[in-house]
């Protein structure tokens, strides 16, 4: 008795259930039992020393590498258990049914397990994903895996923190030699849960990722390489397609997408900065300490303070005087006698002069009135609350009185327009008041909106060039993602690289089916597809009209057969299941079955393969 094991590919079981008889009213597909894949390796293939037997090895057929590996250790016991009751034996994989075997041959190489029963393995149209490991360790470990291994250099980093702090503070001892001896004890000593951690993922990383290990790489390719047989045709969208996605790189986010968001960002950056500026204790209290003693120099000022505030009393007290008397003087002029206003006129004169002449003192013994009385006025409104200094003689509140941080920033750009542009000598009384007032209203808005312009060209500048390192990196990602899921890794420890019509551990690809052959497989495609396009014409308005997106999906795929792709369409040709049936009859353990014997389409499949062998 032989055997022979077929391996369905991805997707095998979209739209039914997993197994081995078709669904009811449904075509078997080539694997499955009933199919005329199965009839015709019945018979044209026999068992050396008795009856063939078919066997079909069922999975999930999820475009998974964890799943095909999974399936991969299944199909492994499976022919383990053909080893124990001693039959020959032959796999047959379609598509990334090839994967699963090579999985389970790999299995094989390292278990040291040479599957002497194994007489050929045949892979149809198979894309072998090209994967490599991630180089560093700490990126193989999963997520859990990396929280304990940082956990494991917790004591490590401490103890290095500790070292770098004693030398810091001049507390080593360098040229002691116990010093040294003993903090090489206790380094050594803090590395051992490191050490322990990386030991335990170190053999757990080779256990699981056991089929990079040179050695078995080799036994698997000296073992079971040369009873291989790859069949694949040069148009396969599967194999050429996913072979090429590994160099397929186009730009997908352009080097300025994230300019117009960035520059959105800038029209409300002055507001931001206000916000930010307000809600932030430190920079307030450094804002307030910068005026106090760079702008302001309170602390030079201080020793005049009582000149200054006596003089400026003196000023105000005249000033009011006048007021009385003019005002007595405007009542006299209108009521009173000759006298009364004489009086009156002469006082109004003499408080004049007064106040001329205070004026003129105050300035000629306080000559830097103006900047003392700038002092001083920031000194009462920021520093002082209740006529006493706030603590540390900084910004009362410690800069968490937003309403004091408020007035402190309107201070900030009123006050010190003004002094930058006013004069204070020139522009006294009402109209240096006056100007005071009107300066910010046009001179702020002014300087802002200058400053506005300067950011939006500086952020557009920094919006460009993080968008175009954004767009590199984002490319990037997307790429790889793309190939991730095309190529079916969904592993945490390796990257997909591409596809080949040949497995990694193997060092040559076969070629490809002979041209005839090809064009028949073509033909065949081509018909089935052209029938399907027919269908699809005919049903337009089925699918237009369809009720729910279940349904049209329903519809849609009912149009489909799949073997409108070259990849689907292998074994629905008959020259290809001659050629199969061939490959496996000239095996050992197998011969040729009556019908295969003497056939015309049996010779043409006995040169196709020896033509494939002497080109491979």
């Amino acid at each position: 008795m032989a055997t022979i094991i077929t391996v369905h590919g991805t997707f095998a079981h979209f739209g039914g259930v997993q197994s081995d008889i078709p669904a009811p009213g449904a075509e078997a597909q080539w694997w499955q039992r009933g199919s005329a894949s199965e009839a015709d390796m019945m018979r044209l293939v026999d068992g050396a020393d008795g009856p063939l037997h078919i066997e079909p090895f069922v999975w999930n057929g999820d475009n998974s590498e964890i799943e095909r590996r999974r399936a991969g250790r299944a199909l492994y016991r499976r022919m383990k258990a053909l080893e124990q009751e001693g039959e020959p034996y032959c796999v047959i994989g379609h598509s990334h049914g090839g994967s699963v075997i090579s999985s389970a041959l790999l299995e094989a190489a390292q278990r040291k397990q040479p599957l002497s029963g194994l007489k050929r393995w045949v892979t149809v149209g198979t894309p072998f994903v090209n994967l490599r490991r991630e180089r560093v360790l700490f990126l193989r470990l999963t997520l859990l895996q990396k929280a304990m291994f940082v956990a494991s250099l917790m004591l490590l980093l401490m103890f290095a923190a500790f070292i770098v702090g004693e030398v810091a503070s001049g507390n080593s001892q360098f040229d002691n030699q116990n010093w040294l001896a003993r903090y090489g004890i206790y380094t050594l000593l803090m590395s051992l849960p490191f050490a322990l951690f990386w030991a335990v993922f170190k053999f757990l990383d080779l256990r699981k990722l056991y089929f990079y290990r040179p050695h078995i790489v080799s036994e698997a390719r000296n073992g079971f390489g040369p009873r291989w047989m790859g069949f694949w045709h040069k148009d396969d969208e599967a194999v050429s397609g996913l072979s090429t996605i590994g160099g397929l790189k186009m730009q997908i986010f352009h080097s300025t997408f994230a300019v117009p968001f960035f520059s959105i960002l800038s029209v409300f950056l002055l507001p931001l900065l206000y916000l930010l500026l307000l809600t932030t204790p430190g920079a307030m209290v450094g804002i307030a300490d910068v005026m106090r003693d760079r702008v302001y120099q309170i602390s030079d000022y201080e020793q005049s303070e009582a000149r200054v505030l006596a003089a400026r009393q003196e000023v105000r007290q005249l000033r009011r005087s006048l007021r009385v008397s003019r005002q007595e003087f405007d009542n006299a002029d209108t009521g009173g006698n000759l006298v009364q206003r004489l009086d009156a006129k002469k006082k109004v004169e003499s408080l004049e002069t007064s106040l001329q002449e205070a004026r003129e003192k105050m300035h000629a013994e306080n000559p830097n009135l103006v900047p003392v009385e700038r002092a001083l006025r920031f000194k009462r409104r920021f520093l002082e609350r209740d006529g006493k200094r706030c603590e540390g003689g900084s910004l009362c509140g410690s800069g968490r009185d937003i309403a004091l941080n408020s007035r402190l920033l309107f201070h900030l750009v009123t006050d010190e327009a003004s002094s930058l542009f006013l004069d204070d000598d020139l522009w006294r009384g009402r109209l240096g008041t006056l100007a005071r007032l009107i300066l910010p209203v046009i001179l702020v808005p002014i300087v802002f909106g200058v400053v506005a312009v300067i950011l939006v060209f500086l952020v557009q500048g920094i919006a460009r060039f993080l968008s175009g390192l954004l767009a590199r990196v984002l490319d990037d990602l997307t790429w790889f993602e793309i190939k991730r899921s095309a190529l079916g890794n969904d592993t945490e420890t390796e990257v997909a690289l591409t596809a080949a019509p040949r497995p990694f551990w193997l060092n040559q690809s076969p070629p490809s089916l002979p041209l005839e052959l090809g064009e028949h497989i073509t033909g065949y495609s081509n018909q089935i597809a052209a029938q399907s396009l027919g269908k699809f014409r005919n049903a337009i308005g089925e699918l237009a009209f369809s009720d729910g997106k279940q349904n049209t999906q329903h519809n849609v795929f009912s149009y489909l057969t799949w073997r409108e792709l070259i990849h689907s369409s292998y074994f629905e040709v008959p020259q290809f299941r001659w050629l199969v049936a061939e490959s496996i009859a000239t095996a050992e353990g197998f011969k040729r079955g009556a019908a295969l014997e003497g056939a015309e389409p049996a010779r043409k499949a006995a040169a196709w393969l020896e033509a494939m062998k002497g080109n491979g």
